[in-house]
């Protein structure tokens, strides 16, 4: 009876570890996708701009109106759903938690992907389509009569855009984007630098990764401040041919996604070298 029991104790401990075990695997696969997503929308878009000679857009954001636009909606929306599932550690007592942080960039992203930047001939200064926008007849008229237009080629109004207005929208735009980045530097910053590595990382390796967090963090908020600098003082404008603004965008997504695949496991040789160099 005694070494039943001890079986019986045993095995429930293990079921305990498996089922532990997979929800680690979860989180980490979870981490992964995010990060790769992070990595895979700049370079998606880059890789067209070679691929077909398509010049450079000024933004990434500005891709929404490109064939890219389905590649550029979707990779927003699947980190969205991924940052919504995402729980991470569970801290009572504390204001700040992975899951609130998290779900604060997913509406952020969601928000941001289904209210686009302004269209192109607005991008260059022109103003938009008296006839294609949202103010003769209202939301309802915008969407039935948003295919393209002269002065506006290549838009096709989505219902945010026909219901918040030419102006509105891309404020929207902007503000989610913020929020967005806002809450990654969070994650960079304050959630990931909270001791809870692997109980097998070496200390050494836990300040390595503290430190390639911190470094994206920065990187991050270093990106947006620039950004706003350049839209303030219409450097963005003079500057337009080096489109500064699209590799401050994917400077920021590639510390990002680097932050959550460190966070995922997937860099290790990347912390085993900082660490050698701590």
């Amino acid at each position: 009876m005694e070494r039943k029991g001890v079986q019986m104790g045993n095995s429930g401990n293990h079921g305990r570890q498996e089922r532990d075990n997979e929800l680690v695997i979860s989180y980490l696969e979870m981490r992964k996708a995010i990060g790769f997503m992070g990595f895979f929308i700049p370079t998606a878009m880059l890789l067209y701009a070679l691929l077909t000679g398509d010049p450079l857009r000024s933004s990434i954001s500005s891709y929404y109106y490109s064939p890219m636009r389905e590649v550029f909606v979707g990779g927003l929306l699947a980190i969205a759903v991924f940052m919504w599932s995402y729980r991470g550690y569970r801290e009572p007592g504390r204001l700040i938690t992975d899951r609130l942080v998290a779900r604060c960039a997913a509406v952020a992203i969601t928000l941001g992907s289904l209210s686009p930047t302004d269209p192109p001939r607005v991008e260059a200064g022109l103003q938009p389509a008296a006839t294609a926008g949202p103010g003769n007849g209202g939301a309802l008229e915008c969407l039935l009569n948003n295919g393209p237009t002269a002065d506006h080629p290549s838009v096709d109004y989505n219902l945010m855009q026909c219901l918040l207005g030419p102006e509105l929208g891309p404020r929207l735009h902007i503000a989610a984007a913020a929020v967005f980045l806002l809450a990654l530097a969070v994650f960079c910053l304050v959630l990931f630098v909270r001791d809870d590595s692997p109980p097998e990382a070496t200390a050494p390796e836990k300040q390595a990764e503290h430190r390639i967090y911190r470094i994206c963090g920065w990187i991050i908020i270093a990106s947006m401040a620039l950004i706003a600098f350049l839209w303030l003082t219409d450097l963005d404008v003079a500057l337009a041919a080096l489109r500064p603004v699209f590799w401050l965008e994917a400077l920021a997504c590639f510390a990002f996604a680097t932050s959550w695949l460190i966070k995922g496991r997937t860099m290790r040789p990347v912390v085993r070298m900082m660490a050698r160099r701590l």
